[in-house]
């Protein structure tokens, strides 16, 4: 149930956009009750963290996918980071539900970012980038490193679906540059 309410909310959230659906919206495009979506979600914003949860594991699973193939590590780290922001310019209403929702507070993602299984997946770049690095980094460098490539990636993915008619460079080269200023800092 949990499932069928969230697909109808994530329909009705592209076409709308989330600050637009109420849970009664949701509750009819689900053929359902609001009392019977308030038994499985507390609310809208936790339907919308369940949602994406699932559009990141998506996401991981692809890039890992993707990536496990490549025995190279620089190579593999360099094919999730192209994979990763790829997955965002295929699948942009995704991205805009998740970097663009109007209507959200920093307190409404709190269940997403607590979210622990999500949050792993996230270390997939870590270890790439633990795998490269020669001398082994510290931690908090490697940390940093790491959140360094997924903000880039973000950043790329950002500026390539909002700012499209600008003649930007390709994704890949984009991605070389940055994985190769994150390696050689």
């Amino acid at each position: 149930m949990r499932d069928h309410i969230a697909a109808s909310a994530l329909r009705l959230f592209h076409e709308d956009g989330f600050d637009a659906i109420s849970m009664r919206k949701i509750a009819k495009e689900a053929d359902l009750t609001p009392m019977t979506i308030y038994r499985y979600f507390d609310g809208k914003i936790d339907i919308l963290s369940k949602i994406w949860i699932e559009i990141f594991a998506e996401l991981f699973d692809e890039l890992e996918a993707h990536a496990k193939a490549e025995k190279n590590s620089e190579q593999r780290l360099r094919k999730a980071a192209l994979g990763y922001v790829n997955y965002w310019l295929e699948n942009r209403e995704h991205y805009f539900l998740v970097f663009m929702s109007k209507g959200i507070k920093q307190t409404d993602v709190q269940s997403f970012i607590e979210h622990k299984e999500t949050l792993q997946r996230f270390d997939f770049f870590t270890q790439c980038l633990d795998e490269i690095s020669t001398p082994k980094l510290g931690e908090a460098t490697l940390k940093l490193k790491s959140e360094l490539l997924i903000c880039t990636l973000n950043g790329i993915a950002q500026n390539l679906i909002t700012v499209s008619s600008y003649p930007w460079s390709t994704p890949e080269e984009l991605i070389d540059q940055a994985i190769g200023g994150i390696i050689a800092c």
